[in-house]
Protein backbone atom coordinates (compact mmCIF):
# COMPACT_ATOMS: atom_id res chain seq x y z
CA UNK A 1 0.00 0.00 0.00
CA UNK A 2 1.26 3.46 -0.86
CA UNK A 3 1.36 6.55 1.27
CA UNK A 4 -1.71 8.67 1.89
CA UNK A 5 -1.19 12.40 1.40
CA UNK A 6 -3.73 15.10 2.14
CA UNK A 7 -3.79 18.88 1.73
CA UNK A 8 -4.15 20.61 5.09
CA UNK A 9 -4.47 24.12 6.38
CA UNK A 10 -2.73 24.93 9.63
CA UNK A 11 -3.96 27.97 11.54
CA UNK A 12 -2.86 29.79 14.66
CA UNK A 13 -4.57 33.04 15.56
CA UNK A 14 -5.17 34.88 12.31
CA UNK A 15 -2.29 33.26 10.37
CA UNK A 16 -2.84 30.30 8.03
CA UNK A 17 -0.64 28.12 5.86
CA UNK A 18 -1.56 25.39 3.41
CA UNK A 19 0.73 22.39 3.06
CA UNK A 20 0.87 18.66 2.39
CA UNK A 21 0.43 16.16 5.22
CA UNK A 22 1.12 12.47 5.26
CA UNK A 23 -1.31 10.27 7.19
CA UNK A 24 0.70 7.96 9.41
CA UNK A 25 -1.36 5.33 11.22
CA UNK A 26 1.83 4.23 12.98
CA UNK A 27 2.38 7.65 14.57
CA UNK A 28 0.67 8.17 17.91
CA UNK A 29 0.96 11.94 17.74
CA UNK A 30 0.60 14.59 15.04
CA UNK A 31 3.78 16.53 14.22
CA UNK A 32 4.43 19.67 12.17
CA UNK A 33 7.73 21.11 11.03
CA UNK A 34 9.39 24.02 12.77
CA UNK A 35 9.15 25.93 9.50
CA UNK A 36 5.37 25.45 9.37
CA UNK A 37 5.01 26.47 13.02
CA UNK A 38 6.95 29.63 12.17
CA UNK A 39 4.74 30.39 9.17
CA UNK A 40 1.67 30.55 11.40
CA UNK A 41 3.58 32.24 14.22
CA UNK A 42 2.59 29.63 16.81
CA UNK A 43 3.77 29.89 20.39
CA UNK A 44 5.93 26.92 21.32
CA UNK A 45 5.85 25.43 24.80
CA UNK A 46 6.75 22.37 26.84
CA UNK A 47 8.82 19.40 25.77
CA UNK A 48 7.71 17.08 22.99
CA UNK A 49 9.31 13.62 22.78
CA UNK A 50 8.30 10.67 20.66
CA UNK A 51 9.98 7.53 19.35
CA UNK A 52 9.63 6.76 15.65
CA UNK A 53 9.23 3.27 14.20
CA UNK A 54 12.91 3.53 13.23
CA UNK A 55 13.79 4.00 16.94
CA UNK A 56 14.73 7.62 16.23
CA UNK A 57 13.92 9.96 19.11
CA UNK A 58 12.00 13.07 18.11
CA UNK A 59 12.43 16.05 20.37
CA UNK A 60 10.92 19.48 20.16
CA UNK A 61 8.15 21.63 21.58
CA UNK A 62 4.36 21.68 21.40
CA UNK A 63 2.11 24.19 19.63
CA UNK A 64 -1.66 24.64 19.75
CA UNK A 65 -2.98 24.91 16.19
CA UNK A 66 -6.13 24.34 14.16
CA UNK A 67 -5.71 21.62 11.55
CA UNK A 68 -8.18 21.55 8.70
CA UNK A 69 -7.97 18.60 6.29
CA UNK A 70 -9.12 20.12 3.02
CA UNK A 71 -10.66 17.07 1.27
CA UNK A 72 -12.94 15.90 4.07
CA UNK A 73 -13.17 19.35 5.71
CA UNK A 74 -12.61 17.86 9.18
CA UNK A 75 -10.91 20.22 11.56
CA UNK A 76 -9.73 20.29 15.13
CA UNK A 77 -7.79 22.51 17.52
CA UNK A 78 -5.08 20.41 19.09
CA UNK A 79 -1.62 20.37 20.61
CA UNK A 80 0.89 19.05 18.08
CA UNK A 81 4.56 18.20 18.29
CA UNK A 82 6.92 20.59 16.52
CA UNK A 83 10.13 19.03 15.22
CA UNK A 84 12.04 19.12 11.94
CA UNK A 85 13.65 15.72 12.47
CA UNK A 86 11.06 13.49 10.73
CA UNK A 87 10.86 15.72 7.66
CA UNK A 88 14.49 15.23 6.65
CA UNK A 89 14.46 11.42 6.71
CA UNK A 90 14.22 8.79 3.99
CA UNK A 91 10.78 7.87 5.37
CA UNK A 92 9.39 11.30 4.45
CA UNK A 93 11.53 12.70 1.71
CA UNK A 94 8.88 14.25 -0.51
CA UNK A 95 9.27 17.96 -0.96
CA UNK A 96 6.42 19.95 0.51
CA UNK A 97 5.41 17.54 3.30
CA UNK A 98 5.40 19.58 6.50
CA UNK A 99 2.87 17.69 8.65
CA UNK A 100 2.30 14.16 9.86
CA UNK A 101 -1.28 13.41 10.83
CA UNK A 102 -1.06 10.79 13.57
CA UNK A 103 -3.56 8.52 15.24
CA UNK A 104 -4.51 11.28 17.69
CA UNK A 105 -5.82 13.41 14.80
CA UNK A 106 -7.60 10.47 13.15
CA UNK A 107 -9.33 9.40 16.36
CA UNK A 108 -10.37 12.87 17.47
CA UNK A 109 -11.80 13.87 14.08
CA UNK A 110 -13.07 10.42 13.05
CA UNK A 111 -11.73 11.31 9.62
CA UNK A 112 -12.80 8.76 7.01
CA UNK A 113 -10.00 7.03 5.10
CA UNK A 114 -10.41 5.27 1.77
CA UNK A 115 -7.72 2.66 1.23
CA UNK A 116 -9.09 1.77 -2.21
CA UNK A 117 -9.93 -1.88 -1.50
Amino acid sequence: MGRIYRPVEIECGNRKATTVAIIDTGADETVISERLAGKVNSDLYGVFKAICASDTMLEGKYADVTIRELWSRVEIVMAVGVSDKPFGTDDIDDEGVEAILGVDFLQETEMPLDFGY
